[in-house]
């Protein structure tokens, strides 16, 4: 079977300057290659840099989706990791949620012309949504279809084993949703630990070379702000995307897996 890389990017700085210089340098990497991906857009982020995220309205390259409107974490998370024990976030109103996720649509349609059907959860969570149906009914309300809201581990850090894969939320009542784990590690939290100037590619393809090997789905998760950190034309993600071809796997939006899961679910 062949692997599937899906890449997804968190567009979340609150710096428009940040952003704009990642949309370009973005833009040419995938651009050049032919390749898409998918945008989680901070609505906030969003309603600072519409300039900029306007202009991949209409690329087919470019799936473009939400990441709630300022980044709020929806339960709490207790990480332990090189530094110690950390807490993040908190278990958040239900109601809370509801008005942060309909806001981010909501700046979505204004901006852009449409309410987007995907999510990433801030910070993401070990497990994803599976022990909070409410959240999950909140989301399918809102008119979410896929998540990618399972990015930690036990410890509530990474990596997230890569045997965790796409799954629909039928335990939970919602047939329709699927899940789309950030497993591995998480661009940013990888070069924290280890520093923005080590190779992050050479880390990501090792991952990569064991997703072919077995035929599995992996996950490119990076942010805005961290794609660029000493490395502003996104040199190494090129080299991921590149490598990936070399391997053999399909790079996939994250709107194209969903779909391609609710056809073989039709089967």
């Amino acid at each position: 079977m062949q692997a599937t890389l899906c890449i997804g990017y968190d567009v979340e700085s609150d710096n428009a300057r940040t952003t704009g210089l990642f949309i370009a340098a973005m833009t040419r990497v995938h651009e050049a290659r032919g390749v898409p991906c998918t945008l989680f857009l901070k609505g906030k982020t969003l309603e600072k840099s519409a300039k900029h995220i306007k202009r991949l309205v209409g690329n087919p390259l470019f799936d473009l989706q939400q990441h709630t409107y300022s980044h709020l974490v929806f339960k709490r998370i207790e990480c332990y990791c090189y530094r110690g024990k950390e807490i993040y976030g908190k278990d958040e109103p239900i109601d809370a949620i509801q008005k942060e996720v309909e806001k981010a649509s909501q700046a979505c349609q204004k901006k852009l012309g449409f309410r987007p059907i995907g999510m990433t959860t801030p910070f993401a969570f070990y497990k994803g949504l599976t022990d909070r149906p409410d959240i999950l009914k909140v989301l399918h309300d809102a008119g979410i279809r896929f998540t990618r809201s399972w990015g930690r581990n036990e410890e509530g850090y990474n990596p997230v084993p890569l045997d965790v894969q796409p799954f629909f939320y039928d335990e939970q009542g919602f047939p329709d949703m699927l899940e789309c784990p950030a497993n591995g590690w998480q661009d940013c939290i990888w070069r924290q630990e280890h520093g923005y100037k080590n190779r992050w590619d050479e880390k990501f393809n090792a991952d990569l070379d064991e997703a072919a090997a077995r035929g599995r789905y992996i996950c490119l998760c990076q942010h805005d702000w961290s794609s660029i950190q000493e490395d502003p034309q996104m040199a190494m993600t090129a080299a991921i995307i590149d490598h990936a071809r070399a391997a053999g796997a399909r790079i996939l939006s994250y709107k194209a897996l969903y779909e391609e899961k609710m056809k073989e679910r039709a089967k």
